[in-house]
């Protein structure tokens, strides 16, 4: 979570921070205060820079294990393979099956193979890469902002288009920004600008 003075900490350190009854926690960095809001402190804003970071080390030993847990699609074979947009290990069938379905075949996915003869940093750089195509939901870790609120104005992701946003008309979030570089553009050509006045 992220304090007033832009300092991070997990969740469970502030949380041994406040002290019962106060409404503020003192940054143990800088001294500086932040006042905790009504709904505790869980409902501090998250680093999200430091959760992916956090998200990728774990992916990046997920895939360079000699020993990696069991394929996440059949919980039974051996991964051969690794998924970014899905987040999941995948054996030979489950990657052959996962790559032939067209709503899949777009996903950005590697061997493990690849992965373990890859540099850590260039390894880190297409995780990075494909993290950063679809950003991760504030309220769900574990899903990316794939669709757009059009009743709230705002990306969210799939668990959100079935629990808070239940009921909104969503779009996916790439036809959206499409929408948006369009009006912008449109907007802009309202506006003529000289080179003199820039």
């Amino acid at each position: 979570r992220i304090l007033s003075c832009l300092h991070s900490y997990c969740l469970q350190c502030i949380t041994k921070l406040h002290v019962e009854g106060t409404t503020s926690i003192t940054c143990p960095t800088c001294n500086q205060s932040t006042t905790i809001p009504d709904e505790g402190v869980s409902s501090l804003p998250r680093n999200v820079r430091l959760s992916e970071e956090t998200k990728q080390d774990k992916i990046v030993r997920k895939v360079t294990s000699t020993s990696p847990p069991p394929c996440d699609s059949c919980d039974e074979n051996s991964p051969i393979a690794y998924c970014t947009e899905c987040d999941n290990l995948l054996c030979n069938k489950c990657w052959e099956y996962h790559q032939g379905l067209k709503l899949l075949r777009s996903h950005s996915s590697f061997t493990l193979k690849k992965a373990q003869n890859m540099s850590r940093d260039k390894l880190i750089k297409m995780l990075h890469s494909s993290f950063f195509s679809s950003p991760i939901c504030h309220d769900h870790d574990d899903h990316k902002l794939s669709f757009y609120c059009q009743q709230c104005t705002i990306p969210v992701c799939v668990k959100c288009t079935i629990i808070s946003h239940k009921g909104h008309p969503v779009d996916e979030v790439s036809k959206q920004i499409v929408q948006n570089k369009e009006e912008i553009q449109q907007g802009l050509e309202g506006f003529p600008v000289s080179q003199e006045h820039l």
